[in-house]
Parts: C-alpha cells; structure tokens; sequence
C-alpha cells in the first residue's frame, strides 16, 4: 500500500477536480515498436478501454476490473438515490506513447498515474501506461474507483473546496469494501494530529492523503456511510468546512483507538 499511496498524491492543489495521482519513477520513452501499434477499443458494459495493441496486457487488465469499479463506486455514491446523478460509467484511455499522453493531459501532468478529464470528447480517466502498468490488480483497482469518483463527482465540486474533502471522498470511496484495516491503507498515518490537513503538494503529501482518508473513516464511525455522503454533498460545493462539523479533537482520539 505504500507504493499505492505515492501514486495517489497530488502535487498541484488546484488540480484535484481533475482527479490526479502521481507516480515517483521516470516515464519510459516510447519504443521503435510504438510506430507499429494500432488503436483498440475494448468495450464493457460499464464503459470502454481505448489503447494501444502494444499495451494489450495493461489493456486486460483494467478491462476486467472496470465494471467492477463502476460498480464499487455506485454502491457508496447511489447510498442517497437521486442526490449524485452520474452516468455509472467511464471511457478510459491509455495513450501509446508519452507524446499522446502529453497531448490529453499536458506537460505538467505527464508524470501522473492516472487522470480523471473532461475535453471536447467528455470526462474520461487517462491512465499513464508506465505507472499504471506497474500496479498490482488491488492497486489499480484502487486507483480506478479513485479516479472514477472524481468522474462522478466532479459536478458537484467547487473550485475552492478543501482538497482534504475531496481527495479523502475519493480515497474513501476507493477503498470501501476492499477488506483492508485503517492502518493497511494508510501506513504512515499517527495520532498525532491537530489540525486538518492543507499540504497536499509538499513532502508531506502522501500523510496529508492518508489524514484526508482517515477523516472520513472517523466521520463514518460516527455517522454511517449515508451520513458521510450527505456529509460530502453538504460541503463539497464550498470553499471551506466549518472545522466544528469535523471535530478535531474527535478525531484525533478516533486514531489514538484505532491505530494506537
């Protein structure tokens, strides 16, 4: 999981609607070999995977775990029938090459595991197929649900709401229901917090993450998988959440409990 926490930190704060995450190692330069890919369209019930012949085998993999995403984040985000209206599906693309992957997303996000956008086609999740090819099926599967839920959120989403909200929303929903315990999914996390989280582009990036997501495991142990939807919807089109409807101290002795 720790691996699967760098790939989901961000390093721009403005760029969370578009449901980044970021990998450390160096994209591959594309080889010989790419000139002779050719485009393919897999198909899903719940979406379509476009990529290269090439990346076939990266290919197969998210083809068989995307309905299984699509799934996995309706059955949190449809928990309150009507209140998040989405289409309960994705197009994922996998540029062939690190040129076309710079065309989608441009430069400055051309190191990111995967990318939830919105262009002239509509929203789709572009995945780098250097970093995404790396992930184990529960890390990508992660990633996928992760990114998916900013897909299907992102509507509803200000500008200026807190990335705490939103990234812990998405991680949140990402890991529902994939039998992993607090500490499991945010192995840096400690007890030792006392405010909410603010540096998602430092150092501290992949602890601020994991504080974002435990915030929403504290909300849910208090008020259930309903109330941290509401809790999400009620906020997430603000720019800032009243720090009482969090309860720091609250939390804190929530992680002291859970993860001594």
């Amino acid at each position: 999981m720790k691996h699967l926490r760098t790939l989901l930190a961000i390093t721009v704060a403005m760029t969370f609607l578009l449901g980044l995450t970021v990998a450390t190692r160096p994209v591959d330069q594309p080889s010989a070999q790419d000139v002779e890919c050719r485009e393919v369209v897999s198909t899903t019930s719940s979406g379509t995977v476009t990529s290269s012949s090439c990346d076939s085998e990266l290919a197969t993999r998210v083809s068989a775990l995307l309905d299984e995403s699509v799934r996995g984040v309706a059955d949190i985000l449809d928990i309150n029938p009507g209140k998040i209206s989405w289409l309960r599906r994705v197009d994922v693309v996998v540029p062939p090459s690190d040129a076309d992957l710079v065309a989608l997303v441009g430069p400055a996000f051309a190191d990111m595991a995967g990318i939830a956008i919105r262009d002239g086609a509509g929203q789709r999740v572009v995945l780098n197929r250097t970093r995404a090819a790396a992930l184990t099926d529960l890390e990508l599967r992660v990633l996928l649900r992760h990114e998916i839920t900013h897909v299907a959120t992102r509507d509803l989403t200000s500008d200026a709401a807190p990335l705490w909200l939103v990234e812990g929303f998405a991680d949140w929903v990402a890991f529902h229901g994939l039998g992993l315990s607090l500490r499991q999914a945010a192995p840096a996390l400690t007890p030792d917090v006392s405010a909410l989280p603010t540096d998602f582009s430092g150092p501290a990036r992949d602890l601020a993450y994991q504080q974002a997501y435990s915030i929403m495991v504290y909300l849910e142990s208090g008020l259930g998988e309903h109330g941290v939807v509401d809790f999400f919807l009620q906020h997430a089109s603000m720019s800032a959440v009243d720090l009482d409807d969090v309860d720091v101290a609250g939390w804190r002795a929530f992680l002291r409990t859970s993860i001594g």
